[in-house]
């Protein structure tokens, strides 16, 4: 025990001397998580990925019910200019790629849909903006859909109330009213996207990013004690301490404690920045996060473990760390939300610690259903499990080729 302990205090005194790093490693995660909430934190919170752009309108009709079609038009976010023009002009403003469609309203739908047989409108779209287009074609189909069923439902009720032997004028009278409710409806409609929000399941781009990131900086964290054993392993240090009647797991065992106790420093600066920045965050219990802490601190030791065993140098533990880490950012969805990566990078993200560590913060941030926690921390272990196994073949291979 007291040969463990001198290895732990030396090996502190190693870390605690290069007050830069350490400070640095300290500091860097709260200051990186401003950064990226205040950058990418309006990406998250905008509902719409795709910049307003311009369309035509060739309105063969001219009619008062046109225009007011044109005008709910203007009134969607997503359209910056609306031209009314004829069909030439409409197809000479895409040929120069000055709008991304054109809508051309028939003549006589007016009628045709007092009639109860509405004709059909043509969409005219930019084959370089293929999106654009399809938005504009979405809405135009959508605004046939809704003029479809709420005709179908009109004659729906005609239908019933006319078998059913109600009085004509009443009949007519139903008409009306559910006429004007369904134009009403649908004169009121001035999104394209719309957000649905169950439950509390939402936080700010500043709680995102600290679940996200938190684990990159744990697993940065014990970089330093890694690097540290490959430098003990080219000095002849670790081959001294394995023939040792303890054994060289002391020395393994103190880098451990060392970085776990920097991970634990960084999450409490992390959650006394996030308690000044947030105001929902104070009020939601520290106990959901502790074994999710604990899990993900676990894995990303048994992951320095799997470098340690994998590097020779400190040259080469630097390079491999930082470029598994920096990987594992990427497709465990810490950098960029998980929901937009492609379908390679979602099945890749399973084998990741960011993902796993990240799904389990973020429940324990929403604070009232902490069923997803479990999950989480049963994966971090496994994986865990996963990176202790393949270190020890790694540690066997490589005394086999020794001996």
């Amino acid at each position: 025990m007291s040969a463990f302990l001198s290895i732990l205090k030396n090996d502190a005194k190693i870390i605690i001397r290069d007050v830069k790093a350490l400070l640095l490693l300290l500091v860097m995660p709260v200051l990186v998580i401003g950064i990226f909430a205040k950058a990418l934190g309006p990406m998250l919170e905008r509902t719409a990925f795709v910049e307003p752009f311009s369309i035509a309108v060739v309105d063969k009709e001219d009619s008062v019910w046109t225009g007011v079609l044109i005008a709910q038009l203007r009134n969607l976010d997503i359209l910056d200019n609306i031209y009314r023009t004829d069909e030439d002009e409409a197809r000479e403003l895409i040929e120069k790629n000055e709008i991304a469609a054109a809508i051309v309203i028939p003549e006589n739908i007016t009628d045709s849909v007092e009639r109860w047989e509405p004709e059909q409108g043509r969409v005219i779209g930019n084959s370089l903006l293929h999106l654009q287009s399809q938005l504009v074609k979405n809405v135009a189909v959508v605004g046939s859909t809704s003029v479809s069923s709420g005709l179908a439902a009109l004659n729906a009720i005609n239908d019933y109330e006319y078998w059913a032997g109600f009085d004509p004028g009443q009949v007519y009278q139903d008409i009306i009213q559910a006429n004007e409710e369904f134009i009403n409806t649908v004169l009121t409609r001035k999104e394209i996207f719309r957000e649905t929000k169950q439950g509390r399941y939402s936080v700010s781009p500043v709680e995102h990013y600290a679940a996200s990131l938190l684990v990159v900086f744990i697993m940065f964290s014990s970089v330093p004690c890694i690097k540290m054993l490959a430098q003990e392993r080219t000095l002849g240090i670790s081959a001294r301490l394995n023939a040792a009647p303890a054994g060289g797991w002391q020395s393994i065992s103190s880098k451990l404690i060392l970085s776990v106790g920097i991970s634990t420093a960084q999450f409490l600066l992390i959650g006394f920045f996030l308690k000044l920045s947030s105001k929902s965050f104070g009020r939601i219990s520290a106990g959901p996060f502790i074994p999710v802490f604990l899990c993900t601190t676990i894995a990303a030791a048994a992951f320095s473990v799997l470098i340690a065993s994998l590097a020779s140098s400190a040259a080469t533990t630097d390079l491999i760390a930082n470029l598994s880490i920096l990987l594992m950012a990427i497709a465990g969805g810490s950098v960029y939300p998980l929901t937009s990566l492609p379908d390679l990078c979602k099945d890749l993200s399973v084998l990741t610690i960011n993902r796993w560590s990240a799904q389990g913060f973020l429940v324990a941030l929403n604070d009232e259903n902490t069923g997803g926690i479990p999950e989480s921390c049963l994966a971090l272990i496994l994986l865990a499990l996963f990176y202790f196994i393949g270190a020890l073949l790694v540690h066997r291979l490589r005394r086999r080729r020794a001996a």
